[in-house]
């Protein structure tokens, strides 16, 4: 049996492909909040080792995540790319509370998620392949068999509440996200 979260409808799940420029345009928008109105953001546990240019997330190996999974520590947790993510429970504590959250997500994932989630807010960031391909190309994460996979992975739709085009101006992206949140709030 599934436990919904507790006010999940202040729960704003960021998804989008690989090179959309997700973490960026959030990076952007927070810092143009109000710190009153910053919502707060979900630290992600990922089977990755840290990268100074991406995004800040906990670092952790595949033993002590499966640890973790078994252990019930994850409200969430998935599998894409060949790396476990994982968003612990207590990121999610301030919806108790009564404020609003941002998780990055993967849209892999968001059916298991609108179980347990099933009032978030869904937005999709997204740029054409060929600026995602430019993109994952110039951050030199992964080698090119690793990125056209990213490129070619095929997911469902996301439905979601918001679809946001990522492929020019940073600035046009940033203000698009605030105005849907300005509408929410």
């Amino acid at each position: 049996m599934t436990i919904a979260l507790l006010n999940s409808d202040r729960l704003i799940v960021v998804v989008g492909p690989s090179g959309a420029g997700k973490d960026s345009v959030l990076n952007v928008w927070r810092q143009r909040l109000p710190p009153a109105a910053t919502p707060a953001m979900v630290r992600r546990v990922i089977t990755r080792a840290p990268d100074p240019l991406g995004e800040n997330h906990e670092p952790i190996d595949h033993a002590s995540f499966a640890r973790l999974c078994a252990g019930n520590a994850f409200a969430f947790c998935w599998h894409a790319h060949g790396l476990h993510y994982g968003v612990r429970h207590t990121s999610l504590a301030p919806l108790a509370e009564g404020r609003w959250v941002v998780m990055n997500g993967s849209r892999g994932h968001l059916s298991a998620l609108r179980r347990r989630a099933p009032h978030a807010h869904v937005v999709e960031i997204t740029a054409p392949v060929d600026v995602r391909a430019e993109r994952l190309a110039s951050r030199r994460r992964e080698a090119g068999v690793a990125v056209a996979a990213r490129l070619e992975r095929k997911v469902p739709v996301s439905q979601a509440a918001l679809v946001v085009d990522n492929t020019g101006c940073l600035d046009a992206a940033v203000e698009q996200l605030d105005r849907w949140w300005r509408g929410r709030r």
